[in-house]
């Protein structure tokens, strides 16, 4: 089988799952969707992955490939190939293109602003679902990080922002003309790097300011 070229993720093997969760698998093929394979016929390929390009060396042993870092990339036929890394189970199909990512809450490309009270803020949030902006270098990534980001809003002035478990409680503002989320830091860079598009007794929804990539919270 001819396995020089360039292959894209199609989704995921579910038939290497031991159960189905469909939340999980829509989470997991977004994150995936701009991956690509570019089989090389010197040995060398190159991995294409939220927005950075790597090389690698590969050896064949009949119809597998055996990538870097123990990975496997199994031609299944001229068409289709599964990439084995860890527990995860890839599907390919051989050329260019890219799925639609599909969203549960996030279904609109751009959300209006609606006005709120500080109060309604308090509480502790997490993320839901991640949404980049169309077109995005490295959307994927920003997804993915984004699934990482917790709000605690002690006080009305004062929160405690996490991102992987680890928290640090600033000080801050909204700014009620815009909603965005002011940091009173004196001397930082970046004050201002989210803006609270709207928010309800269940949800809320916040965007980052600079990826323009939109957050749909969840009280915990």
């Amino acid at each position: 089988m001819d396995y020089i070229g360039l292959w894209s993720f199609k989704e995921l093997d579910r038939s290497a799952m031991e159960s189905i969760d469909e939340e999980k698998i829509r989470l997991v093929t977004n994150m995936f969707q701009e991956m690509k394979l570019e089989i090389l016929d010197t040995e060398i390929y190159q991995m294409q992955f939220m927005g950075e390009v790597q090389e690698s060396s590969y050896t064949k042993s009949g119809d597998t490939l055996l990538l870097d870092k123990g990975d496997k990339f199994i031609l299944l036929d001229d068409g289709t190939a599964r990439m084995e890394s860890g527990n995860a189970r890839l599907l390919f199909a051989k050329g260019d293109f890219k799925n639609q990512k599909t969203y549960s809450y996030l279904t609109e490309d751009k959300y209006a602003l609606q006005s709120f009270k500080t109060e309604s803020l308090l509480g502790k949030w997490k993320v839901q679902e991640v949404k980049a902006a169309e077109g995005v270098e490295g959307g994927g990534m920003y997804e993915m990080i984004g699934m990482m980001i917790t709000f605690n809003f002690i006080t009305e002035e004062e929160v405690a922002l996490g991102i992987s478990g680890i928290q640090t409680v600033e000080e801050y503002q909204i700014d009620m003309d815009t909603q965005e989320l002011v940091f009173i830091k004196p001397d930082a860079e970046e004050n201002r790097m989210y803006a609270i598009i709207q928010v309800s007794e269940e949800y809320m929804i916040v965007q980052h300011l600079k990826e323009k990539t939109y957050l749909y919270m969840v009280r915990e």
